[in-house]
């Protein structure tokens, strides 16, 4: 098979080309990446992609979405969006196209390969099964023989051209009308002949007069048999007939013998449920697969009334669309759901007789399915909100506690308005945690990882932690530990949830939190005892963090579940039901993993495996010995277009005595960055933030200097935590990351570590 082609679209040229050399890195050919949507156009007529890759926020007079849908028109490539924007129109907008995937900025490569593959899968199954239907098609129209295919109950849905001119009927005339009302044969003595007849062998014909619209009588011979499913259920019927010539003398053969209706012989290979009810609602048929179904025996159901085999929350909910089809005679189709089972089916209702049949398919895979998509796509949606919320939020509480703390610091010891202003610091900070826990949840908050070892994050995590009265809290971490490679604000924030559930599963009552961490080799025995769904490479080590209560604990039934999104046995309680969705996708950001095990009423263990950092450790930092602090006379530039961030930024690192430089675009900073630089007074430190609406970024401005100064050293500072650049700093030319929000001296620490050549 030839490798897959796709088309990058992506004005953004670093961004672009990193998805390129992606994309390449994974065995797929990337002739080009267009920069606009008429660029885009040109280039899918001229390479023939199987795949484009479509950003949604394009430069040019066409967007992202509008370019995907004049493709999807006039060449009928499928795409895939790529976007970081939030706003509830542009989703929708986008849906509108059809798109084959839709991608979060920013993604790795496992779900940029995952959804590539995907979506690859599906175009080529689409234009096999469009492939395939086009030879049936063209292979029945072309055939020397009437051919009319039916549904399960008679109505006709095929007509080829040959039919149509015997028939008198045209295709879109026939398409929806009951078989008898178009293909309208008798026997040679002048009875109505059924359309399938019983006891016939596939393949054999018989005589038989068909009767045109315009009442001209026929002769021909056909041949019926039923149409079944993959799974063999019926799912209909085709004819196959040609005009035949009389024999000499017009003798018309002798009658064929007299059959019952087909209907009756046929339902009892079909594979679904299938009823028969009377204009009462009384049962008059049911197959074995119905009384299966009902768990009773087929003479227990029929003469019972329909409503009373179903409970009665399917009478209250669904009558009216039954009545409607037996009152109009038209055909219904319902979707039961039959809540006290677990079980959807989807009800095809056709009048038969002076009653109604009734096809019972088990759609419950589907429904099931279909939530779950509705779940994603909140999440998905819920993640496009965050991202940009999160990133304006993380800049006002960067002003917040940058000025809480500047004001901390100049007010005396002792003043009146210290408490005051510890507590609203202290909110902020709960903020933050709140803001990264939505962005977690969302699955746009990709870790950004240090090494460094636990015993200092779950010290800070439990020294920081609001107590529970009544509640005893232990933790043993042993000290020769090896390091790990983690988020530590994200880490603190798994811990915290499972603590926080852990709390709420023994109140009022009290109890016991104990949190254990321990080493988990690669091939030890202790594995063995490790609870269900706990998902680990067994060739590496881990170190394994239980967090054990003694409370309530999960009832069974529950256990798979506690994961899913919104999933919560405490809805009084305004529980959310995301609290360990979040710790589920730290675990997996980190490349470990999470399960529990519980018993109802004697509490529950959390068990999170972190993999163990390789290669050595990480050396101790160097105590600095008095006076050698850095001077405080370093020239830094600052990219940050937001004013207040910025007067925070000044303010503090003037009062060190450093010499800052402001700026607000991209395209500023590397023009002062060059004016310096060949003037012979470079700067020794720049900053920048990311995002800069409507302007150049801080990642393509950094590149742009690295051209000339490929020495220049950089700190990439953001609110959207999740951006690749804040992930893997070296990559962009950064040499550190200062996630937003942030305190004062967070900032002048790592200013600090920087200069000094940390």
């Amino acid at each position: 098979m030839k490798p897959t082609r796709i088309l990058v679209v992506e004005d953004e040229g670093v961004v672009g080309r990193d998805v390129q050399n992606t994309l390449v890195q994974l065995g797929y050919v990337v002739p080009d990446v267009a920069r606009t949507g008429e660029d885009a156009l040109e280039l899918v007529g001229r390479v023939e992609p199987d795949l484009v890759l479509m950003d949604i926020r394009l430069s040019g007079q066409m967007d992202g979405i509008e370019t995907a849908a004049r493709i999807k028109v006039e060449h009928g490539a499928p795409v895939i969006f790529l976007t970081a924007l939030a706003d509830q129109e542009t989703i929708a907008r986008a849906k509108a196209t059809e798109p084959y995937g839709y991608l979060l900025k920013p993604f790795n490569d496992r779900e940029l390969q995952s959804t590539v593959e995907m979506a690859v899968s599906r175009s080529r199954a689409q234009k096999r099964l469009e492939a395939s239907e086009e030879r049936f098609a063209n292979t029945l129209r072309s055939l020397a023989d009437g051919v009319i295919a039916t549904d399960l109950v008679g109505n006709i849905t095929f007509v080829n051209p040959l039919a149509e001119a015997l028939t008198g009927w045209t295709s879109e005339e026939a398409i929806g009308r009951p078989l008898q009302d178009i293909f309208r044969i008798t026997r040679p003595s002048g009875e109505q002949a059924p359309p399938l007849e019983m006891g016939a062998g596939e393949g054999e014909s018989r005589p038989v007069f068909l009767r045109s619209r315009s009442g001209v009588q026929i002769p021909i011979e056909d041949n019926s048999a039923p149409l079944k499913n993959d799974d063999g259920s019926l799912a209909g019927l085709v004819v196959v007939f040609r005009k035949r010539l009389l024999p000499q003398g017009g003798g018309g053969g002798q009658a064929a013998e007299a059959v019952d209706a087909p209907l009756v012989g046929l339902v009892e290979g079909i594979a679904d449920p299938l009823l028969a009810v009377g204009s009462d609602w009384v049962i008059t048929f049911a197959n074995p697969q119905a009384a299966r179904l009902f768990e009773k025996g087929r003479d227990e159901i029929v003469g019972r009334e329909l409503w009373d085999e179903f409970p009665a929350s399917i009478r209250t909910t669904y009558y009216s669309q039954f009545y409607d089809a037996l009152s109009r005679r038209e055909r219904q189709t319902v979707e039961l759901e039959i809540e006290e089972r677990g079980l959807w089916f989807g009800a095809e209702i056709y009048p038969f007789g002076d009653g109604l049949l009734i096809l019972l398919r088990d759609i419950s895979a589907r429904k099931e399915d279909e939530k779950r998509h509705r779940r994603l796509e909140k999440l998905e949606s819920l993640g496009l909100l965050a991202r940009g919320f999160a990133h304006d939020f993380n800049n006002l509480l960067t002003v917040l506690m940058g000025n809480i703390s500047l004001a901390q610091m100049k007010l005396p010891e002792g003043n009146e308005a210290s408490d005051e202003l510890a507590s609203a610091h202290k909110a902020a900070v709960k903020a933050q945690g709140r803001v990264h826990q939505l962005l977690t949840f969302a699955k746009g908050g990709v870790p950004i990882r240090q090494r460094q070892s636990i015993s200092p994050v779950l010290d800070e995590f439990l020294d920081s932690h609001d107590k529970v009265a009544k509640i005893d809290y232990s933790m043993s971490v042993p000290d020769d530990l090896p390091e790990v490679k983690i988020d530590a604000g994200q880490v603190k924030r798994l811990v915290a949830n499972l603590v926080t559930n852990a709390e709420q599963a023994m109140v009022p009552a009290g109890g016991e939190i104990d949190i254990d961490v321990s080493l988990l080799a690669g091939a030890s025995e202790q594995r063995a005892a490790l609870p269900d769904g706990l998902e680990l490479d067994e060739a590496n080590d881990y170190l394994l963090i239980r967090v054990s209560d003694t409370g309530s604990g999960v009832a069974e039934s529950h256990l798979d579940k506690v994961f899913e999104p919104y999933f919560t046995t405490r809805g009084r309680d305004n529980a959310t039901g995301i609290g360990l969705t979040v710790c589920e996708s730290i675990a997996r950001a980190h490349d470990g993993g999470i399960a529990i095990a519980s018993e109802e009423g004697r509490g529950s263990t959390v068990s999170v495996a972190l993999p163990i950092a390789d290669g050595e450790a990480r050396p101790e930092p160097e105590e600095v010995p008095p006076g050698d602090e850095v001077s405080g006379q370093a020239r830094i530039l600052v990219l940050e277009d937001e004013p207040l961030v910025r007067q925070i930024m000044v303010r503090t690192l003037e009062s060190l005595g450093h010499h800052i430089v402001e700026t607000v675009d991209g395209t500023e900073t590397v023009a002062r960055y060059l004016e310096a630089f060949e003037s012979g007074q470079p700067f020794d430190l720049v900053i920048t933030d990311l995002s800069i609406p409507n302007g150049m970024g801080g990642v393509k401005a950094i590149a742009e200097i690295r051209q000339t100064d490929p020495e220049v050293v950089a700190i990439v500072s953001s609110g959207y935590s999740d951006d690749p650049a804040m992930a893997d700093p070296e990559k962009y030319g950064y040499a550190a990351v200062l996630p937003k929000p942030y305190q004062p001296n967070e900032l002048t620490n790592l200013v600090d570590l920087i200069l000094k050549g940390g």
